[in-house]
């Protein structure tokens, strides 16, 4: 639910060829459902340091380069930022709370750059 949110929030700040209607019924719907979730589960927003870590400004920066490299741009400047801001603000304090009772911690925005894919993996070994 996390990364459909991330997902989301990024193709509302602005990527160029996608379609900002169907990112906005998706994450008003992955919201509705982290926040029911979180009601069921009544936990509290939490406004902390970690409702705000999980993406860096490093983070962003590769996003955007992966992006590039596939001819795809992610809209930048103080708005777009303000805008990505806004939009985490309306989810992250829900997921952190959830993250913390149900301990299972939250995914990054963006995996390691030495990350393999779980489909190259398996129980018995990684496909060279």
């Amino acid at each position: 639910m996390t990364t459909i949110l991330d997902t989301c929030a990024l193709v509302l700040v602005g990527i160029d060829g996608t379609s900002a209607w169907q990112a906005k019924l998706t994450f008003a719907m992955a919201r509705h459902a982290v926040v029911d979730l979180a009601q069921v589960f009544r936990t509290r927003p939490i406004n902390a340091p970690a409702a705000t870590s999980r993406l860096s400004t490093r983070d962003i920066e590769r996003i955007r380069e992966i992006l590039a490299q596939y001819s795809v741009n992610l809209s930048d400047g103080a708005e777009a930022t303000q805008k990505l801001s806004e939009l985490r603000a309306m989810y992250e304090p829900y997921v952190c709370a959830l993250s913390e009772m149900l301990m299972m911690p939250l995914p990054p925005w963006i995996v390691g750059e030495d990350a393999i894919d779980n489909w190259k993996t398996s129980a018995w070994g990684r496909i060279q």
